[in-house]
């Protein structure tokens, strides 16, 4: 549909009577067509008076692109001639694109940002763009943003959030899609797709952890790293309690803060195991993305034997000293 006004004036004589119309019709040239709006019985443009004629404009998927010249026909009545008249008609077929900005090839189980710029190359604003985000085996969010009206030769970028922390490895598609209006049309666009490999580590990971031992009781401390490409906000990590696992105060819980992307922080966490067959102590580490999302991931550090040895001046009965134990390799949460 063609945006706009075109107004024709035959002169600036002024006639000293009434003009009677008896229609008025657009013709088009065959790409180009008047929508099928016609006037017929006008009636009379008295002296000095001004009349509006609106035709609906349609241009053809196949039309070309430039100028296209439409006949505007003006039927007279009594002894007013018939007018024609030329209105240049402009048709633009360039499609609103969508540039996917920071789309990583590569990630992790994790929470990243992805920007996708809405741009209008045309000659005209388009309204009412949506943007949808389209991806199996991975989670994009919002599932659908209102952009608005971006104008003729302008941009409006659309933020997502993608997750891939419960995603499983492997190669995926992702692309974007937006719906606009072009006049009274509406029209959609589709992104390139996009290949993104993910890689099952998590974002958040244990690093040069030490377990102290004191009978039932266990302290575990070390590192909680941020692997990931984002910041992750108010991160808390706990002991999880279960029947043979008991948290215990002062660090059943501790609350490590924000951690910047490649950045970490010391933690420290207490237990009690009450049975023999317990291999590993559950950990909750709970978090806000960038969007202020909440997220979790948990996982368990070991405790079996070959984690754990003893000095040999204590014996297994002797609960009064504490035994400290040094566990170097990286535990990875998934």
């Amino acid at each position: 549909m063609a945006d706009g006004a075109v107004y024709v004036e035959e002169d600036d004589e002024t006639f000293d009577m009434n003009a009677y119309l008896a229609g008025a019709t657009l013709k088009g040239d065959g790409d180009v067509l008047s929508g099928g709006t016609k006037y017929t019985d006008v009636g009379l443009l008295g002296p000095g008076d001004s009349l509006s004629l609106t035709f609906n404009i349609k241009a053809n998927e196949n039309a070309s692109a430039g100028t296209h010249y439409l006949n505007l026909e003006v039927v007279g009545g009594s002894d007013m001639s018939d007018l024609n008249y030329k209105i240049p008609v402009k048709v633009d077929d360039r499609e609103v694109r969508l540039i996917v900005d920071n789309l990583p090839g590569i990630v992790i189980n994790e929470i990243c940002e992805v920007s996708v710029d809405v741009v209008n190359p045309g000659s005209g604003d388009v309204t009412g763009v949506t943007v949808v985000p389209h991806g199996e085996g991975l989670s994009i969010k919002p599932e659908e943003l209102f952009v608005g009206t971006v104008k003729a030769g302008d941009k409006a970028t659309a933020n997502f959030t993608l997750n891939t922390m419960d995603s499983h490895a492997g190669l995926k598609d992702v692309y974007f899609t937006t719906d606009y209006y072009n006049g009274d049309n509406k029209h959609t666009s589709i992104s390139s797709n996009s290949g993104i490999d993910i890689v099952e580590r998590p974002s958040l990971i244990f690093t040069n952890l030490e377990i102290i031992r004191q009978g039932e009781r266990y302290s575990v401390s070390g590192d909680i790293n941020n692997f990931g490409t984002t910041q992750a906000k108010n991160i808390i990590v706990s002991i999880t309690g279960s029947d043979s696992v008991v948290p215990l105060q002062p660090y059943a819980s501790y609350f490590v803060g924000t951690l910047e992307e490649d950045d970490f922080s010391t933690f420290e966490l207490s237990a009690r195991v009450e049975s023999e067959n317990v291999s590993s102590v559950p950990v909750l580490i709970e978090f806000r993305d960038t969007n202020n999302a909440y997220a979790s991931v948990t996982d368990d550090i070991p405790l079996e034997e070959s984690a754990i040895s003893f000095s040999s001046e204590y014996s297994s009965s002797d609960t009064s000293e504490e035994m400290p134990v040094t566990y170097w390799g990286a535990l990875s949460l998934c």
